[in-house]
């Protein structure tokens, strides 16, 4: 259920991306132990990709996202760094896109949620 109501479900000719954006650090890690376990997806599949604004220190956020899911500093790709306009509160931590680009993946997940959620 996550991921149908809250993934990214982007495809293209040559790219099929299963990810998840989000500030909420539980709600990633459901994420990825779920493709872990359900799946057998190695973490050091997974990429991460982190939505900052310039005042947040990106190494700080990298190691926070790290340790709380477990995954590689290696597996993040380049950060998002967003100006800061006005007094908007900013998530210190920033948002974490958690992503495979795996094209056998995408379809498995797909049919399994037609297959749990959408049977007549």
């Amino acid at each position: 259920m996550l991921y149908w109501c809250e993934g990214d479900k982007y495809t293209s000719p040559n790219r099929y991306k299963v990810a998840i954006t989000t500030t909420d650090v539980k709600m990633q890690k459901l994420f990825v132990d779920w493709l872990k376990e359900y799946y057998l997806i190695d973490k050091n599949q997974i990429k991460l990709r982190l939505h900052i604004w310039e005042d947040i220190n990106e190494e700080k956020a990298k190691e926070y996202w790290a340790n709380e899911l477990n995954i590689p500093l290696e597996n993040f790709t380049k950060s998002w760094v967003k100006e800061k306009k006005g007094n908007k509160k900013v998530h210190k931590n920033g948002l974490c896109r958690a992503s495979i680009d795996n094209k056998e993946l995408f379809n498995k997940i797909m049919r399994d949620i037609n297959s749990e959620f959408l049977t007549d």
